[in-house]
């Protein structure tokens, strides 16, 4: 399965659109398409941060549908 994610590969540089493998969900997860999502502020102070983990996948505040459920999800 695919996915587009909004990246940030190095500090104060662009972030760019690229699209991702999205692996199936483990057993406990479920994967939902997204409609829309935003950065939030708090992500623009990661996007800031030089000693932050990269590549950076942004935008966690969304609304989808849920698509895909693991084993053990009802």
């Amino acid at each position: 399965m695919k996915t587009v994610a909004a990246i940030q590969t190095a500090p104060e540089q662009p972030l760019i659109v690229d699209e991702l493998d999205l692996p199936d969900p483990q057993p406990d997860q479920v994967i939902v398409k997204l409609f829309s999502s935003g950065v939030c502020h708090s992500q623009l102070h990661q996007m800031h941060n030089a000693t932050a983990d990269r590549p950076m996948v942004l935008g966690h505040e969304g609304t989808g549908v849920v698509t895909h459920v693991g084993s053990n999800v009802t």
